[in-house]
């Protein structure tokens, strides 16, 4: 007899946890389009929540080559260097 009031709790939490981004991602869109930023959600670690990151292309090109250096430099050196 418990099982209903809890499945109807249940269901009211989560209807209202969804949210309607729609009309605020649109207004977001057009007003980065005139500046040249591009956003993007990025999962932050640990956590089930997004965080809203806006970059011009020239950034993100620019983190992209730093990532790809990173992982270049790390990936010739192993272990511990004799020197």
């Amino acid at each position: 007899m418990k099982i209903v009031p809890i499945s109807i709790l249940v269901a009211l939490m989560a209807g209202c946890s969804s949210t309607s981004t729609d009309t605020r991602s649109s207004v977001d869109r057009n007003s980065n389009a005139k500046s040249g930023l591009i956003c993007d959600r990025e999962a932050v670690t640990g956590t089930r929540f997004t965080k809203k990151r806006c970059r011009t292309k020239e950034q993100i090109e620019r983190d992209e080559d730093e990532a790809k250096e990173m992982l270049r430099t790390r990936g010739t050196s192993v272990g511990q260097q004799d020197g």
